[in-house]
């Protein structure tokens, strides 16, 4: 059975000892059930901290056991994502943070519905951050995915992203995923609801990206992301 997780970037540390703040340590005593003597996995910045639990009134401790650097064995996928609606969205990122990717690029496409600015974006980048952490419990993964805030895709800057660029389009002209060799360090583009307009694939295309099929149905975006993702990690550890 494998032992409750919590993340520690908002927990201080001195000297051995961690003080848990007051979210994490509510969920592990009241919804997890831990106690004094509990061991826990702290999760923080590539590594996995083994602690256990010293409970004190409304405070919580956490004494450091051992840690240990997580396997980098996934390729670093950097997800360029059209914007969707918020529980596509929110499917989206959880299954960004099960699978492994390094980063997600939020683009406002032409099929884009959500527009997002000012205060609302700022909460919405606050909450879907918070989802990323959660999904990183779930999934024993140390590190979350950087989130960037969304940009119009006709100012995108591509010029940063990794020589291997795959686009999921609905083309006949498309290479199955699984006949690529998938790079240590990749980039992987999925459409908003609708896929990417005319206009959006062409410049993909422009841009060095290749058409790939992630097979004969059609997917929602958010399971196109969990199927990309996931099969990119498959093929990557298949092939080493």
């Amino acid at each position: 059975m494998s032992l409750p997780r919590l993340r520690l970037e908002r927990c201080a540390f001195d000297n051995g000892l961690w003080h848990i703040d007051a979210e994490e340590a509510h969920h592990l005593v009241r919804v997890r059930r831990c106690y004094t003597g509990s061991l826990v996995e702290g999760l923080l910045d590539g590594e996995k901290i083994e602690l256990k639990l010293e409970c004190a009134g409304d405070s919580v401790f956490a004494r450091e056991i051992s840690r240990v650097k997580e396997d980098a064995g996934l390729p670093k996928v950097e997800l360029l994502l059209g914007l969707l609606k918020n529980d596509q969205l929110d499917d989206a990122l959880r299954f960004c943070a099960e699978t492994g990717v390094y980063a997600v690029r939020l683009l406002i496409c032409e099929r884009s519905v959500p527009r997002y600015e000012g205060a609302k974006l700022a909460d919405k980048m606050a909450r879907w951050r918070k989802i990323l952490d959660e999904a990183t419990k779930q999934a024993s993964a140390a590190t979350p995915p950087l989130l960037r805030e969304p940009v119009p895709f006709s100012s995108a800057d591509f010029g940063g992203l990794p020589p291997q660029r795959l686009a999921a389009l609905l083309s006949p002209e498309t290479k199955p995923l699984r006949e690529i060799k998938i790079a240590p360090h990749t980039a992987v583009a999925i459409g908003p609801e609708g896929d990417w307009a005319p206009h959006e694939s062409a410049r993909l295309l422009a841009e060095g990206f290749i058409p790939v099929s992630l097979g004969r149905r059609i997917m929602r975006a958010s399971t196109a992301v969990a199927a990309a993702c996931a099969a990119a990690a498959i093929l990557y550890e298949k092939a080493r």
